[in-house]
């Protein structure tokens, strides 16, 4: 049975997978939301996030659901469109009754309802700009008369016109008038100016994400919005210098003492300032109330609207409804959501200062679910909740805040080297974690690097403790506590239980503990946290720069190499990581390894950084199988991309990636050079069964090799590169598609080599030795024909012609053809293992490249695929794909061998010649790789 295909946002849910938090919530009341478990049975879910701050008066608050559901019992008008809106009208009134109250002698407030906090914070914006282009066009309109003024008194000689405003005197009125009229198009041109604070978060659509200061949300989409200006918050100097930098001024025209005078005039070019009283998604950060008061002197003095963003903040989430009030910010624009609908409606509202208040904005602004009459009644039900018992849940709001806050404030103080700080006011609390780059736990580095480290803090609080808290959008190593106003005090208790229990995860380093809740089966006891603080790896960069950095794109050939790379993984079984690995295979990518330096023995050096997938040996035959190597190609090109921004001009891929990007040619990189391994990974196999064949055969030139996986890249290069060296090669290929095309030009290619060495002049042995004597090739030497000639199809047709079974090289995708040989080389997929006691002779040599460490039978089995490195080097643990020190697989040995050569080499990726193949063979053994014979 195939899974069911997901439809909506698949991708999030795949991400969220990997952190626990894929769940199917049925029920929810108060904080709790509850799962059903694997028996069947509710299972309750502490809720810290409150629907990211929409639930202050719980899930399903009971009088909001009794009165959503009398409303719909009594067929209340939903969609009235076009219609009066009397609910709508006291819910602005009720409104600006809170404003007077926690703002006193603020004026009236005019109200546009829309359905989320960002569609409100476009209104804004909108609002702002036509306000902005309204004010210029009056000013505009002002310049023309009093031009025209000026016009008529030039006219009537009462008045003489002035200098020019370069300097200058004007030849007339008209050119005087004219020059000021080309300068103030200029100025009218400039685009309006919106500022916002740094670590802001307004939105995502398309105007409120540039108002986001978050680049990840906001640089996709620069073209399509009004583009802001940051300001630090809490300075004010900076803030005095963005408004004199932004500021611009046209030129007016007055008649002084009968000269007609240039006058300069501010021309509005700011629409509005943007602001939090408490960053939320920017890491729980409260302005200052000196910075407050400074923001709304110079929005003043520049008439620019202050726009307060209280979506979050608002509806007495602080302990009063506006979090403004606590530092004394009167907005000239409101924007609120979240709360406001009670936890069940879909409402956000701007609210606009009447004296600002444009009111043609409504005839020109509409959203066709904003006031409906059930979201502006569930609105106004909300507000009566909040302002019940004068204002009782604002009270209880700051007295739970202040229970949650000195709960953790403890942990805070018990645990200094992991909680950095406890932020917030009332019910929005963020907790930051101390940085996390030098854990023992190679698993927690790279979330707290990838910026994911609060996902997986998160998730582990919910697996473990039933706790679900969230992360901010622009402080990756905080979680935030937004829970409702019922919160009692065993919960709190429950919070403290479970972020101590991460404390000491964190205190200790103990990856296998924070992740042992996302691996199956999930209901197994935790196990006990370990202290790992002496385990945490010295840095082992080398001094100094190498000539060349070269990357290695890697991953996991068994889970055991995820316990080498993240020892503190060991508490976890086989079945665990695995389990891991597939929850998490969205979010492969491993930090960089340190770098291994790799010294030639003339003097040369070259840096390898390996850039880890988690992505198991298994993982990968399964994507091939299911013919999926467009994600295998996603995954490698980023880790190459990444390799590239680090400086690295060559990239080698581990083996089996290379077959699942079309050896390095899917790839769409462009400045790196990828290479395979596949010249390496042939010659330290073939000096491999070389060696073993002079002890004993005495050598190879009267011995049969077979090849099983021919036709690929490592077959056919191994092909080529045996052929001077034994008597017979046989191709075995698969059968499956394509595979008698590829095993033929494998034999052509090794004849092409043969006629080259020949006609070269190059030493005869072996298969080339042979065909030397062949009537074809004897007669194309007496013709004197070129050994760059294309001949490897001719001389396969002749031998086809010639010989009813093939003495030099054949072809076959019958397994039982093994048995001829002396000599078998086995280079099927990663993983796979074709070879077996029955299909090999009982005194062959064997070197089997997918599974070089085991064998059967009375048959030899020796490694090949890898090389000893000069000076010993290998890659660290976690990146080998052999088992010895001072090692290196064939395919990081050819990247370092390319990086040695230099970008010069005439060394081209993807399939090399025959004579490439043998160049980088040279040149390993020229920098001192030496394959493993023993």
């Amino acid at each position: 049975m195939t899974a069911p295909i997901s439809y909506a946002e698949a991708f999030l849910t795949g991400v969220l997978s990997g952190f626990g938090m894929d769940v199917d919530y049925v029920r929810a009341e108060k904080d709790t939301l509850y799962h059903l478990d694997d028996s069947g049975a509710e299972a309750p879910v502490l809720d810290l996030v409150g629907g990211w701050g929409s639930t202050l008066l719980g899930h399903n608050n009971r009088e909001i659901v009794a009165h959503a559901k009398a409303l719909l019992d009594a067929d209340a008008p939903i969609h009235a469109q076009f219609s009066l809106h009397p609910v709508a009208d006291r819910v602005g009134a009720r409104l600006n009754e809170i404003l007077r109250r926690e703002f006193p002698g603020a004026e009236p407030y005019s109200i546009i309802f829309a359905n989320s906090g960002a569609e409100a914070v476009e209104a804004a914006a909108k609002h702002g700009e036509m306000a902005r282009a309204l004010r210029a066009r009056e000013l505009l309109d002002r310049i023309a008369w009093h031009a025209d003024v000026a016009a008529r008194a030039v006219r009537a000689g009462t008045a003489t016109p002035g200098p020019l405003p370069g300097g200058g005197t004007p030849a007339s009125i008209e050119e005087l008038l004219g020059a000021v009229a080309e300068h103030n198009a200029e100025r009218a041109a400039r685009r309006p100016v919106f500022f916002a604070l740094e670590r802001a978060f307004h939105g995502k659509l398309i105007g409120s994400t540039q108002f986001t200061y978050n680049p990840a949300f906001r640089d996709p989409f620069a073209v399509l919005g009004l583009p802001a200006r940051f300001v630090p918050p809490n300075d004010t100097a900076a803030l005095e210098k963005a408004f004199d930098e932004e500021r611009t001024a046209v030129l007016d025209v007055e008649v002084v003492d009968g000269v007609v005078t240039l006058v300069e005039r501010d021309f509005p070019v700011f629409a509005g300032f943007l602001v939090e009283p408490i960053q939320g998604e920017g890491g729980i950060h409260e302005l200052t109330a000196e910075f407050a008061a400074r923001l709304r002197q110079v929005c003043d003095e520049a008439a620019c609207p202050v726009v307060v963003d209280e979506i979050q903040t608002g509806m007495g989430r602080t302990g009063a409804f506006f979090a403004s009030k606590h530092i004394g910010l009167l907005g000239d624009y409101y924007l609120l959501g979240k709360s406001l609908g009670g936890g069940v409606g879909k409402a956000s509202a701007l609210l606009v200062r009447q004296s600002l208040y444009r009111a043609e904005f409504e005839l020109v602004h509409s959203s066709t679910f904003a006031k409906d009459g059930f979201s502006t009644a569930i609105t106004l039900k909300a507000l009566e909740l909040l302002e019940a018992d004068g204002g009782a849940v604002y009270a209880r709001a700051a007295e739970r805040g202040a229970a949650i806050t000195g709960a953790l404030r403890e942990l805070a103080a018990e645990y200094p080297d992991v909680i950095v700080d406890i932020r917030g006011r009332g019910l929005m609390i963020g907790v930051e974690f101390a940085d996390q780059s030098r854990s023992a736990s190679a698993i927690i580095r790279e979330k707290n690097a990838s910026g994911l480290l609060s996902f997986v803090l998160g998730g582990y609080l919910q697996l473990a403790h039933a706790i679900r808290t969230g992360p901010t959008a622009s402080a990756p190593n905080m979680l935030r506590i937004e829970p409702s106003v019922y919160l009692d005090d065993a919960e709190i208790d429950q919070l403290r239980t479970g972020f101590r229990a991460l404390c000491e995860i964190l205190r200790n380093q103990d990856g296998g503990a924070l992740v042992h809740p996302l691996t199956w089966p999930g209901t197994a006891k935790a196990p006990a946290i370990t202290d790992h603080r002496g385990d945490a790896p010295a840095p082992t960069a080398p001094a100094g720069r190498a000539q060349r950095k070269v990357g290695y794109v890697s991953y996991l050939p068994t889970v055991e190499a995820l316990r080498e790379l993240d020892p503190t993984l060991a508490k976890l079984d086989d079945d665990r990581l695995r389990g891991y690995v597939k929850r998490v295979e969205l979010l492969k990518d491993l930090l960089p390894l340190e770098p291994v330096r790799v010294e030639s023995p003339g003097g040369e050096s070259v840096d390898l950084v390996a850039y880890p997938l988690m992505l198991t040996g298994e993982q990968l035959a399964g994507y091939r199988r299911a013919g999926l190597d467009a994600v295998v190609v996603g995954d490698v090109e980023r880790r190459v991309r990444a390799a590239k921004a680090d400086g690295c001009e060559f990239v080698g891929l581990a083996r089996g990636l290379g077959a699942a990007t079309a050896h390095g040619g899917a790839l769409r990189v462009p400045g790196v050079t990828v290479s395979t391994g596949h010249a390496l990974a042939a010659y330290s196999a073939l000096v491999a069964l070389e060696s073993a064949a002079v002890q004993q055969f005495g050598g190879t030139e009267e011995l049969a090799m077979a090849i099983v996986g021919g036709g690929g890249r490592v077959g056919a290069a191994a092909a080529e590169l045996a052929a001077p060296h034994v008597r017979k090669i046989t191709l075995v290929g698969s059968g499956g598609p394509g595979a008698d095309a590829r095993l033929r030009e494998a034999a052509r290619r090794v004849y092409q080599i043969a006629w080259e060495i020949i006609a070269g002049g190059g030493e005869r042995a072996g298969i080339v030795a042979a065909l030397a004597a062949e009537p074809l090739i004897v007669r194309w030497l007496d013709e004197g024909r070129a050994a760059h000639a294309p001949s490897g199809e001719a001389i396969a047709e002749w031998l086809t012609r010639t010989y009813d079974v093939n003495p030099f090289v054949d072809t076959t995708i019958d397994l039982s053809a093994v048995q001829d040989a002396q000599l078998v080389l086995s280079v099927t997929p990663t993983g796979s293992q074709v070879l077996s006691g029955q299909s090999i002779r009982g005194n062959a040599i064997v070197c089997d490249l997918a599974n070089p460490y085991t064998g059967d039978g009375s048959a030899r089995y020796v490694r090949g695929g890898a090389l000893r490195a000069p000076g010993a080097a290998s890659l660290p643990p976690g990146a080998r794909s052999t088992s010895g020190d001072g090692e290196m697989s064939a395919c990081a040995a050819e990247v370092v061998v390319r990086g040695f050569a230099g970008p010069g080499a005439d060394l081209a990726a993807g399939r090399l010649t025959g004579s490439q193949d043998r160049a980088i063979a040279e040149l390993a053994k020229e920098h001192g790789f030496r394959p493993i014979t023993t």
